[in-house]
């Protein structure tokens, strides 16, 4: 498949329709790649599509632009630097938080979770830090429902006791093993889970316009989402009527940022911004686990490797129904590229939210060839 076909299919996938938008900011747009997905993306605005777009090609931004309405309401365009949820975006952070741990000789991956953390029940405190991280803990795939009140305490206690969905090895994608991997960065950091992502790689990558709480921010800044049409209440907004007793989603979901921000996520994973470790980040894009022919599990994102078992694509997605997003990397063109939109087809079964359903859209745009 071309490159042009490859992320034409990653950003659209499934395009809106019903709607007559027509905002368009294009802060850059290089070369004939950006220009092709620029006309794409214009008439997929035409039909409903609001989102933003980032694509650099070895090392330069070759399109950087937000499509149709950030707030149908109140005709807020959606820019580059407008803020919507990740999804399981999340969990690639949370993977680098871990491994921030690991590579201070603060935590070691091959022992059990139950070591780090007190009180935690059996099945779950057997998992070993790297069954969690690649999803082969056997563990379930949720606690609950992703706004239910979960507090720490019951994470560690009711949750972790839950009997395994499958033997451990085996892999099954769950939430919830993000979340006790959330509550370890807490248990040895001393700081939340959000103030160590804040602090450790937030600031340090000028990520601004990230968070979990985002408590004070402006509301403009924030897409509105649309489920059948009804407008949703911002998921910041719903995480702080929790109280705390947000462990249902804290550490494998629920974060919200901007396609500026995961750019720049991006170019301390890749080793373009000296921030991050290249130590740490090397073991986030290394294949650990099989997950099918070609596709592996790294820490926080999948790996698919070509005929000579070299990496030819790396990434995550994420969707709660609301919103999807796609975090992209072509390592042998050197092509890193994010989307970040709402407003799915009307009608369509992926109006419904699925932040707690194994993340189905994660697999979908993974196969995607």
């Amino acid at each position: 498949m071309s490159m042009f076909k490859t992320l034409t299919t990653a950003v659209l996938l499934v395009s809106a329709s019903g709607f007559a938008q027509a905002s368009k900011r294009v802060d850059v747009s290089e070369g004939d790649l950006a220009r092709n997905l620029d006309s794409q993306l214009t008439q997929a605005a035409g039909k409903g599509f609001g989102g933003a777009v980032i694509v650099e090609v070895q090392g330069k931004l070759a399109l950087k632009a937000g499509y149709g309405f950030a707030n149908r309401e109140a005709q807020v365009p959606f820019t580059a630097d407008t803020v919507a949820q990740i999804g399981s975006i999340t969990k690639p952070l949370t993977a680098l938080a871990v491994l921030q741990l690991a590579d201070q000789g603060k935590v070691d991956l091959s022992r059990p979770v139950g070591s780090y953390l007190p009180g935690a029940a059996q099945p779950a405190a057997n998992a070993t830090l790297h069954q969690l991280l690649t999803h082969h803990a056997g563990l379930a795939d949720s606690c609950g429902k992703d706004f239910d009140k979960v507090s720490k305490a019951d994470l560690l206690r009711r949750c972790m006791a839950m009997p395994l969905a499958h033997p451990p090895g085996e892999e099954n994608y769950s939430n919830m093993g993000y979340s006790i991997l959330a509550a370890v960065v807490e248990q040895i950091s001393g700081q939340s889970w959000e103030q160590y992502l804040r602090a450790h790689i937030w600031e340090p990558l000028g990520m601004r316009h990230t968070g979990f709480a985002l408590a004070g921010a402006d509301s403009r800044e924030f897409a509105a989402g649309y489920l059948n049409g009804q407008k949703q209440a911002v998921i910041s907004d719903r995480l702080a009527e929790l109280h705390g007793d947000d462990w249902n989603l804290r550490g494998n979901g629920g974060i919200q940022s901007s396609a500026t921000d995961m750019e720049r996520l991006y170019r301390g994973i890749s080793g373009r911004a000296p921030e991050i470790s290249m130590s740490v980040a090397q073991k986030m894009i290394t294949p650990h686990e099989r997950l099918g022919s070609d596709a592996w599990e790294g820490y926080g994102l999948a790996v698919r490797l070509d005929v000579n078992d070299k990496p030819y694509r790396i990434g995550h997605s994420g969707s709660d129904g609301v919103f999807f997003s796609y975090f992209g990397w072509l390592p042998q063109p050197d092509v890193f590229f994010y989307c970040g939109r709402k407003q799915w087809r009307e009608g369509s079964d992926s109006d419904r939210p699925i932040g707690t359903q194994g993340d189905p859209e994660r697999r979908r745009c993974e196969a995607t060839e």
